[in-house]
């Protein structure tokens, strides 16, 4: 008889430190915020509810409208809610309140440990030292440099490439496949296209990578939520360290070759700038980079989707449209207003305050509620309602306010006018055929799937 022999010790695999890092980033970025939305959704917090609850994000606008009536401000559990337009408006004006999430708000060794683990190579621009997330001195010198691309001529130059390219776009609809009256998706087809070709020759992105640009900022917008599960984060790092190799060697190459597009003259400025140190090193350049290519197409992405389905929904505002073209301009604005993509944004307390009455402890987070303040009746009658004419549409926060105002926000109007007026010039018989597909991701509202005829038949 044999002797059986012992199995071989299977050794246990020791993690790798990049391992450890990134569940320590994921756990502090995601998973704390994650495990205080359910702590919050659990003691009554309205906003918690909200990220818990995904039927809660088809349809919030009820549940805004409660946290309306609660006041100017609304202490939570972790986080403070404003969702009236008064106080939301101050927030974003105000000095005393910093734009973002401030690390100093974490516990020392937590603090020290994000440290730690922290990746450069996937640094995303929802965080520091994108601009959305910086103030004061350190937000002007990013801005300054951003915004030489942003100036009203250089965006008023844009308007005929534009024009161009809807109309390719649209001349694509109209071929054989849509004629026997299938539909088509608005989104894919047009929504989609329209922003990504549109940004990518304002920063001077290839041709060959427009379509891989529209992937990457499907997989990274996803980390704007608060709680991504951990395999969704990992893509989106993977994603963010795929964009800023591109990024880092595209830079080079716009030194150069320098051109007229927005990324060339951010990096000739930021190399300008350098000579009294204030230029952008290559990790602010990459940061703000990325979120002005991202921020710049997922708005206006959604913004077209849902200005389209309203349109459809309201044909005699479509054929006023046509009759006044004039209108298009306040148009877009009450679609902003009604549909703006950002349904929130985040600022947090330097210092403990007071605000309308409620005592505001130091570095406490406030959620600004932007879709809420657009529907208050007391700044918007009949609030829940599409109207084109309205008077003061113009008056929305969707884009914000104050110095962190959307540097884009020529840009995203111009694109959203142009799409929209092209695409309902084009098609007259155009209407929907089928229910719309509201996207995943609640802090950035927008449609993935518009179907509708051509009325080409």
């Amino acid at each position: 008889m044999t002797t059986p022999t012992r199995p071989a010790r299977v050794r246990a695999r020791v993690p790798r430190q990049a391992d450890v890092k990134l569940a320590v980033r994921w756990g502090i970025r995601q998973g704390l915020p994650a495990v205080g939305m359910k702590l919050g959704a659990r003691s009554g917090d309205l906003f918690a509810r909200l990220n818990a609850d995904p039927a809660l994000q088809k349809d919030p606008f009820p549940l805004y409208a409660q946290i309306r009536a609660q006041g100017d401000v609304v202490p939570g559990r972790y986080v403070y809610t404003a969702a009236r337009y008064g106080v939301v408006s101050e927030l974003l004006k105000s000095d005393a309140f910093r734009s973002g999430v401030p690390d100093e708000a974490l516990p020392a060794p937590l603090r020290r440990a994000l440290a730690w683990a922290i990746d450069p190579r996937a640094q995303p621009f929802t965080e520091r030292p994108a601009m959305i997330m910086t103030n004061g001195a350190e937000h002007l010198r990013l801005r300054k440099v951003a915004s030489r691309g942003f100036t009203p001529k250089a965006i008023d130059n844009l308007r005929l490439r534009t024009i161009e390219i809807a109309d390719h776009l649209l001349d694509e609809l109209d071929e054989a496949k849509h004629r026997d009256g299938s539909p088509a998706d608005l989104v894919e087809e047009y929504a989609n296209l329209l922003p990504v070709l549109v940004i990518a020759e304002v920063l001077g992105v290839p041709a060959k990578l427009q379509e891989t640009f529209l992937g990457w900022g499907d997989r990274i917008l996803q980390i704007a939520a608060f709680g991504v599960p951990f395999r969704t984060f990992l893509d989106i790092e993977d994603c963010l360290r795929e964009m800023n190799t591109w990024l880092l060697g595209h830079f080079d190459y716009l030194r150069a070759n320098p051109g007229e597009n927005l990324l060339s003259r951010m990096v000739a400025a930021s190399d300008a700038e350098n000579a009294t140190g204030n230029g952008l090193t290559e990790t602010e350049l990459m940061a703000n980079a990325g979120l002005l290519l991202f921020a710049g197409f997922e708005t206006t992405v959604n913004l077209i989707g849902s200005g389209a389905l309203r349109l459809l929904a309201h044909p005699d505002q479509a054929k006023l449209l046509r009759d006044e073209p004039e209108r298009w301009r306040n148009a877009i604005d009450e679609m902003l207003r009604l549909d703006g993509p950002a349904q929130f944004t985040v600022r947090h307390s330097q210092v403990a305050t007071e605000l309308r009455g409620v005592p505001v402890p130091k570095l406490r987070m406030i959620i600004c509620l932007l879709a809420g303040a657009n529907r208050d009746p007391a700044v918007f009658a009949d609030p829940d309602r599409f109207d084109i004419t309205r008077a003061n549409a113009r008056d929305h926060l969707a884009l914000g306010a104050g110095v962190h105002f959307c540097l884009g926000a020529s840009l995203a109007r111009l694109e959203g006018e142009v799409a929209l007026s092209r695409l309902f010039e084009r098609f007259p018989n155009l209407a929907a055929a089928g229910a719309p597909t509201l996207g995943p991701n609640a802090a950035l509202r927008g449609y993935i799937q518009v179907p509708a005829t051509l009325g080409l038949g």
